[in-house]
């Protein structure tokens, strides 16, 4: 339903909820027909106990042992001594003084002490803490600590990077704090490494996937980590370092360091790392082992390896190794030009200007992918290219479809899309050439390009990045293309004006209005919609 007893409804849905009932007695069944009205004339046969009228005399002495001298206006205000079998079907009108020692509430969205991943999932699992996307200061890394207030297992991380683009991110980690290792590798454990991350632009969440292993702190134990990217990332500065920053019931996140090399060179303090961290909070693990395990033996392997060392030999040959070896070396280099030009240009310009313009002028790096680029000849402007829809949003679905049309020869390679819930949950892309109109309800024809189980959604209105494709897309100039997104948390999206008619475009592509799925190839579309995302492509 739209509205309460008014507006739009859709059919069928299935009601997501939960509903608690006691299983009872059967109850006889109600007359039909009223009853008479009671006999006046008295039963034959006195009743085995006394009617509860008192006697027109009263006795000569007390009945009890020990009588109240008048009678009682109201009630007695004490409890029974033992409790009634049933509850009172309605509850006190005053809350009692002090609550109950430990009540259990899944599904209150905070993971209580008796709570963990494996009894209340819904609170306890896929924890999200974020410190700030704010930023004034950056550098190519940062060192922190975090400190568990229960046990936890850290799952994942999302970066607030410098540069947009693809880069490589490593994460490391230690047990304890970081001070005295930031300029040595002994100790740290490499536990996220990833040469193809896509970098969204600063201020805007970059998520890197699940950790390559995760990571158990123990309650009340302390962790460090060192982020670093090739892109860089941009932070805040901080007012003490080891201070916490962030807490939630899980963890603490303390502000740390700012570094620009991997454990070396100079560090910053104090710096508050941008980010987010996703986590767990799990049962006591059993303790570790009290000592360390023995290192590795430093024999080598008995069958030596298949591929010969590349040192060369001590002791040069006695007769050139080529079969037209040049009889004498030359004294100094050859003057010819080479017969292709340089990957780069001269570092200095010509002394003089021509007296008339180039027809088509190179200038590679100016953000622009022109006619004459491509992401062979000008990878800086041509690769990683970046369109974004919009990230507002007012209506939702599972899924869109939408067409692409290339302005230029381009391969699309990845997606981010706009969540309708968080968590975790799984997102295909299928795609076919041309419109989709008439296959809305028909998988066929349809290529399934992307599919995860293991998505971590972000909130709405957020980027929740998908990473690469199955297989890049190419599109030919002028040719359309039509894409279905769908996920099991479902999609944001606005409503749009009309459908095929161009949302958004860049010099590489233009992305149309689409519509709106309930259903994978099933059930109610609605138009138009705007998808909300981003795709990101090269030019060649």
């Amino acid at each position: 339903t739209e509205g309460e007893f008014e507006g739009i409804t859709y059919s069928p849905r299935v009601w997501s909820g939960t509903i608690w009932y006691n299983v009872v007695e059967a109850t006889s069944s109600p007359s039909k027909s009223l009853t008479k009205l009671p006999t006046w004339d008295p039963t034959n046969r006195p009743t085995s106990i006394p009617t509860q009228t008192p006697t027109s005399k009263p006795t000569s002495h007390p009945t009890s042992s020990n009588p109240t001298p008048i009678p009682t206006s109201s009630p007695t205000r004490l409890p029974t001594p033992h409790p009634t079998p049933k509850p009172t079907p309605n509850p006190t009108p005053k809350p009692i003084s002090t609550p109950t020692t430990s009540p259990h509430q899944c599904g209150n969205a905070l993971c209580e002490l008796s709570e963990n991943a494996a009894n209340c999932p819904i609170d306890c699992s896929s924890k999200e803490i974020e410190t700030t996307y704010e930023f004034n200061l950056g550098s190519s890394g940062n060192m922190f600590v975090v400190k568990a207030r229960r046990n936890i297992v850290v799952s994942s991380f999302a970066i607030n990077s410098k540069s947009r683009g693809v880069g490589a991110v490593k994460i490391y980690t230690r047990a304890g704090s970081y001070t005295n290792h930031e300029q040595s590798r002994d100790g740290w454990e490499l536990v996220y490494e990833n040469d193809s991350v896509i970098h969204n632009r600063r201020g805007v969440v970059t998520e890197l996937g699940f950790l390559d292993r995760e990571i158990h702190i123990a309650k009340d134990r302390s962790q460090s980590f060192f982020v670093t990217s090739t892109n860089g990332l941009v932070y805040k500065g901080g007012e003490k370092e080891f201070s916490v920053y962030q807490s939630d019931e899980g963890m603490e996140i303390m502000e740390g360091i700012g570094t620009e090399g991997e454990f070396e060179g100079i560090t910053y303090s104090p710096r508050v790392w941008s980010g987010t961290i996703w986590y767990n909070v799990v049962e006591a693990t059993s303790s570790p082992s009290k000592s360390l395990t023995k290192l590795p033996t430093w024999d080598p392997t008995n069958r030596p390896t298949s591929i010969p060392t590349q040192t060369p030999t001590s002791k040069p040959t006695s007769h050139p190794t080529s079969s037209n070896p040049t009889p004498i070396p030359t004294s100094s280099p050859t003057r010819l030009p080479t017969p292709h030009p340089t990957p780069k240009p001269t570092p200095n310009p010509t002394p003089k200007p021509i007296s008339t313009p180039t027809t088509s002028p190179h200038q590679c790096g100016n953000a622009l992918c022109e006619l004459s680029e491509n992401a062979a000849n000008c990878p800086i402007d041509c690769s990683s290219k970046e369109i974004e829809t919009t990230y507002e949003f007012n209506l939702g679905s599972s899924g869109n479809m939408f067409v692409v049309k290339a302005r230029r020869n381009i391969v699309v390679s990845s997606f981010a899309i706009n969540s309708k819930s968080r968590g975790v949950g799984a997102v295909k892309i299928y795609t076919r050439a041309g419109s989709y109109t008439n296959h809305e309800q028909s998988r066929d024809g349809w290529e399934l390009v992307y599919e995860n189980d293991s998505v971590i959604h972000n909130r709405r209105g957020v980027v929740t990045e998908l990473g690469f494709l199955d297989r890049k897309i190419h599109i030919a100039k002028d040719r359309s293309q039509s894409f279905f997104v769908t996920s099991t948390n479902g999609l944001v999206y606005k409503g749009g004006e009309k459908e095929f008619s161009v949302y958004q475009s860049d010099e590489g592509m233009e992305i149309m209005e689409g519509i709106g799925t309930e259903g994978e190839f099933e059930g109610m579309t609605y138009s138009p919609r705007v998808w909300s995302g981003i795709i990101r492509y090269e030019m060649q």
